[in-house]
């Protein structure tokens, strides 16, 4: 019975081994583990934003912080040359007001960011948009959203 198990455990831990091969493979340099999607296609990229900010009283001016989740995209800065094993899924993260087809508020590729809502971004109801953009500029359809509120600035008078 013992030698069943163990033949089973073997058996399961190859075909395991066997299977997490085909997905991606690890490069080790100076002691930095770099894992390679090789299945990774920035053309499935998928995106999520949240924030810590309460949404429902922002004011126009103030920043946002916002945490993204990328997949299926090697984020880098827009001015900077991704590796050449990377050059097909490396894309940056555009930041816009309401709609995509506006200028970009922010331009990053960090996962962590503080966005500042314009000052002149009226009081309302407004949407805080987050786009994987390919390298070299390109839209994706990756497109997340965070609702929230301007409040009305207070006047001193």
């Amino acid at each position: 019975m013992r030698t069943s198990v163990h033949k089973l455990a073997f058996a399961s831990a190859v075909m395991l081994g066997i299977a997490g091969t085909t997905a991606c493979s690890a490069d080790v340099h100076d002691n930095t583990l770099d894992v390679h999607d090789n299945n990774a296609n920035i053309d499935n990229a998928k995106v999520a934003i949240d924030t810590t900010t309460d949404t429902s009283s922002v004011q126009a001016g103030s920043t946002m912080h916002v945490n993204v989740m990328a997949e299926d995209v090697f984020l880098i800065d827009p001015g900077s040359e991704p590796p050449a094993d990377r050059v097909k899924v490396a894309g940056h993260l555009e930041f816009f007001i309401d709609d995509t087809s506006s200028t970009a508020i922010m331009v990053s590729a960090e996962e962590s960011v503080d966005v500042v809502i314009p000052p002149t971004t009226p009081a309302g109801d407004h949407k805080l948009l987050c786009r994987v953009d390919k390298h070299d500029g390109t839209p994706t359809k990756a497109v997340a959203e965070i609702d929230f509120t301007v409040k009305a600035a207070i006047s001193s008078n």
